[in-house]
């Protein structure tokens, strides 16, 4: 059998990072302006495509349709996104962010910033850039598994 040092493989090292930023993200979002990181998600995509469909939103977040409609549920409740039905296909939702979700905006911003100043402390700025060129790279050549 092959011995294989998974702890120091470079997939789990961004795995590993990737779940740490969620994480952190989620907590100073909880912390500062009550919302989840899934709604952040939410939020943000309602802002670079405005009236998506559920189905369409869970595939931009990465999430299941099923899984993305309580949460859905729960941000029309606190008034922060509004259903309405598409004008040329009654079947459809489209949702929208409403002036309460815009007023969080500039809050997610901060907490993304202060998730950045934690995440690069003793790391020098050439470092920081280094290392996303790198990642960079490696997705665009990962890319050739996905569609």
């Amino acid at each position: 059998m092959k011995k294989f040092d998974y702890e120091n493989s470079l997939g789990y090292v961004v795995y590993s990072a990737s779940k740490a930023f969620q994480k952190a993200f989620d907590l100073e979002l909880r912390k500062k302006i009550g919302i989840t990181l899934t709604q952040s998600k939410v939020i943000f995509a309602l802002y670079m495509f405005s009236g998506l469909t559920q189905r369409e939103l869970a595939d931009k977040i990465g999430v299941e349709t099923p899984s993305l409609v309580p949460i859905i549920d729960k941000m029309e409740e606190d008034g922060y996104v509004k259903r309405k039905l598409d004008s040329k296909d009654r079947r459809l939702k489209r949702i929208y962010t409403t002036p309460k979700a815009d007023a969080l905006w500039d809050s997610m911003i901060e907490c993304g910033l202060q998730i950045r100043k934690v995440s690069l402390n003793k790391v020098s700025e050439q470092e920081a850039k280094s290392a996303l060129e790198t990642i960079k790279k490696i997705t665009k050549n990962l890319s050739v598994y996905v569609e």
